[in-house]
């Protein structure tokens, strides 16, 4: 060829080649490390987050008495993501991106809603709860007697932590460390309350049936006054959701009226940006402090 007629154009096409092909290699070798980074060891990232997000499934189905193997239902969730974003790559699949975003956050939103629910279960049966064990001291001084009498007796949430303890119980666990295991898996601050007052009160010595009797009026009270802070608050909580929706109603409204009424707020250079952002910032800021203004904790 006549490009490599002079040994100057041999050289430098020799040296185009051997530096494309030592890009090629560096790449490859790169490529390889991102590779082994996030897969070629139990502490890469994709075996930590995978051990992250099992681990609070284990945890969370735990807590909703679901038992069994977490890894099957993680796994067939990547697959179904990995899937799905496979057939967006190859336009087979419109809207993709919303069945993916389904499908890694679907679950996990349905799974928290659960949880909530149940915790909001676990602590309007608190009260009734104490209230009932501490009859059934009455009867049976025995307090794994008691647990499991009041066990059978209720139903719902309660109900099935308390049978799930009673079994722990008969199989070698000790009935306190069978409660603490309660506390920790029902994650109901109520009901929390009644089981430290009953472990206390175990370990220290004392009248049981008082300590639960005074732990359920005491819950009584605190729901009471709950339901008259709520009552209080709901003026305000509605007075900041005419407030969110407020801007964005006037904003459509002034637009249909006349469609450029905010051009001049945009034609105005960095000035109408920078009045843009801070109306926003401002708007932020206000439902942030509505929301902790309204939000008191008993």
């Amino acid at each position: 060829m006549t490009r490599f007629a002079t040994p100057d154009g041999m050289t430098r096409e020799l040296s185009a080649i051997t530096w494309k092909w030592f890009g090629m290699g560096a790449f490859v070798v790169a490529a390889a490390l991102v590779v082994f980074a996030l897969v070629g060891t139990k502490k890469g990232i994709v075996f930590f987050w995978w051990g992250r997000y099992t681990d609070w499934l284990r945890r969370s189905l735990r807590a909703l008495h679901v038992f069994r193997p977490v890894e099957p239902i993680a796994g067939a969730q990547v697959a179904a993501l990995l899937f799905v974003v496979a057939l967006g790559a190859f336009d087979r699949l419109p809207y993709w991106y919303l069945m993916a975003a389904g499908i890694a956050a679907g679950p996990v939103l349905v799974i928290k809603r659960r949880l909530k629910d149940r915790i909001t279960e676990l602590d309007n049966q608190a009260g009734p709860f104490a209230l009932t064990l501490a009859n059934a001291l009455k009867a049976t001084p025995a307090i794994g007697n008691a647990l499991d009498h009041v066990a059978h007796l209720m139903d719902g949430a309660v109900a099935q932590e308390f049978q799930l303890a009673v079994k722990e119980t008969r199989l070698g666990r000790s009935l306190d460390e069978a409660l603490a295991a309660v506390v920790v898996r029902a994650q109901s601050p109520k009901l929390a309350t009644v089981l430290v007052s009953l472990l206390i009160g175990r370990q220290v010595g004392g009248n049981l049936v008082k300590t639960l009797e005074t732990t359920a009026a005491t819950l009584r009270e605190l729901e009471r006054l709950e339901g008259v802070l709520r009552q209080r608050t709901a003026e305000g909580r509605m007075q900041m959701w005419a407030m969110a929706i407020a801007p964005f109603l006037l904003c459509f409204a002034a637009y249909k009226l006349d469609n450029r009424y905010f051009e001049p707020l945009m034609q105005t250079g960095i000035t109408g940006y920078v009045c843009v952002v801070g109306a926003m910032i401002t708007y932020a800021g206000s439902l942030i402090a509505a929301r902790k203004i309204i939000s008191v904790d008993l």
